[in-house]
């Protein structure tokens, strides 16, 4: 998780778990889960803003592939990405952030990520009425696939001995 947690929230209380292994990443800090190398994008060691801001974004790279996962960062995280490291945002597949709300997947950092599929992890019918329209419209306008948890259910993405992406919906949302 990133620094700056309270320990009263959500992911501080998951943190206090007996038991739990806790790491706290920030931007520069790499790891290896498997085959996949994980590069933390965002935040900053010294990061204090919103919970939703110091959400963990990683690039995920393995077998030349490209995932980009955005937690729930919203716009000024988006924008302090496109600051620092444009280069790096560039993913074949994006996780939309904060469940497709309007506060992200702004024009420049899609432009920037310009990824061919957008995964957008949602309730059915949520009370924040995610994702935002105009999101769904943005993602699509990029001629980018979207597929969304609460239509599609579990989505499982995966790639071919020759690198093609293979896309698994097992079963509809529950």
């Amino acid at each position: 998780m990133g620094p700056g947690w309270d320990p009263e929230s959500c992911a501080g209380r998951l943190a206090a778990i007996p038991g739990a292994a806790v790491r706290f990443l920030s931007r520069g800090d790499q790891r290896a889960v498997g085959r996949w190398k994980l590069t933390v994008l965002h935040p900053d060691p010294d990061e204090r803003r919103g919970e939703n801001e110091r959400s963990l974004v990683l690039l995920a790279e393995a077998s030349g592939h490209r995932v980009l996962l955005t937690g729930d960062v919203e716009s000024w995280a988006e924008q302090s990405l496109l600051s620092c490291c444009a280069a790096e945002l560039r993913a074949d597949i994006l996780k939309v952030a904060h469940h497709g709300s309007r506060t992200s997947t702004s024009e420049s950092f899609l432009e920037a990520v310009h990824p061919r599929l957008a995964l957008i992890s949602v309730g059915q019918r949520n009370v924040y009425h995610h994702p935002s329209p105009v999101v769904v419209e943005r993602l699509q306008a990029h001629a980018v696939r979207v597929l969304r948890t609460d239509c599609d259910g579990v989505i499982a993405v995966s790639w071919g001995e020759r690198g093609q992406t293979r896309i698994e919906l097992p079963g509809g949302p529950r």
